[in-house]
């Protein structure tokens, strides 16, 4: 059996000397620029992390190698600060166990369904760091510890624990978790959730692999998944489904009347984002999230899959 590394905190330095992971990984793709910190956490870092500053590699790497850590790893004063201002709560492994379960209960998984079953899409909502996708570990305890495979209750981690159960060769596997990692999504709010979520299911590919075939995947490979981990977790309001806090006032400027002898000075209107004004969904003027329809290979706005 192959030993899992011990540590839950992934650090961003030793991504950012493995190709372009870690670029990838802080990739907006509805924006094309990085992540945004989306959270007053670190403004008091200064320049750069403010609330809407993009996450740069320099500012997770070097002597901020250690800056942006798992829930699990923050001390319990800044896990009930976090939960006092950010209404950030997390789910025990196993409630997580539970709810994906019941999901699929009844469902039998055999020779004539499984690639099916890979392939079933499934979204976590305001997933912060991605545990009903991927349970590297549980997301309330303090033990600091990864779990053993057969502790992950993630419905990714069920996708790859069939992969791995029906695939032989590594090629079959590297085919069939990309299938898996294609038809799981989750959206959150704040920048470092999002960050930590995509490195969890990065390594999440590496752990099974390594399970699998002991030894890693090739670095390509693993960019070629980090591609798609950021296409399918992205920053998003949920409530609005744009880029956080890109809507915005419009004004419009009324030009004044002229008359023979008198004329009214131009005045500045100012017009609230109607989606905000009058809670409508397809009518917010900020930045519409769009995900990727891999099977269409086509990008796609969030939004559109309402039914509205």
């Amino acid at each position: 059996m192959v030993k899992l590394p011990g540590d839950i905190d992934i650090k961003e330095s030793s991504l950012r000397h493995r190709g372009n992971l870690l670029d990838i990984l802080l990739l907006d793709q509805t924006t094309k620029k990085n992540i945004m910190w989306a959270t007053d956490s670190y403004k008091q870092k200064g320049v750069g992390f403010g609330f809407e500053n993009h996450i740069k590699p320099e500012l997770v790497t070097g002597i901020y190698n250690k800056l942006i850590q798992p829930r699990a790893s923050k001390s319990l004063s800044e896990q009930r600060q976090r939960t006092k201002e950010k209404a950030e709560v997390f789910t025990p492994r196993m409630i997580i166990k539970k709810i994906n379960n019941a999901i699929g209960e009844g469902q039998t998984v055999d020779m004539t369904n499984w690639r099916e079953y890979v392939r079933e899409l499934k979204l976590e909502i305001t997933c912060g760091e991605a545990p009903f996708i991927a349970t590297r570990y549980n997301p309330t305890s303090n033990s600091k510890k990864l779990l053993k495979l057969k502790y992950r209750v993630g419905f990714l981690d069920k996708k790859l624990k069939i992969v791995t159960k029906f695939c032989v060769s590594p090629e079959d596997w590297l085919f069939w978790a990309k299938e898996a990692y294609k038809a799981c999504y989750g959206y959150e709010w704040q920048g470092d959730n999002i960050l930590i979520a995509r490195e969890n299911l990065l390594y999440t590919l590496n752990d099974f692999f390594k399970a699998k075939f002991k030894s890693g995947p090739p670095l390509k490979i693993q960019e070629e998944f980090a591609f798609i981990i950021s296409w399918n977790i992205f920053q998003m309001d949920g409530l609005k489904y744009v880029i956080p806090m890109s809507c915005h006032h419009e004004t419009r400027i009324k030009l004044g009347d002229l008359g023979l002898f008198w004329e009214t000075p131009d005045t500045v209107e100012e017009y609230e984002c109607e989606g905000c004004k009058y809670n409508r969904p397809t009518k917010h003027n900020g930045k519409y999230v769009k995900i990727m329809d891999w099977e269409k290979n086509k990008q796609m706005r969030f939004v559109d899959l309402l039914v509205i």
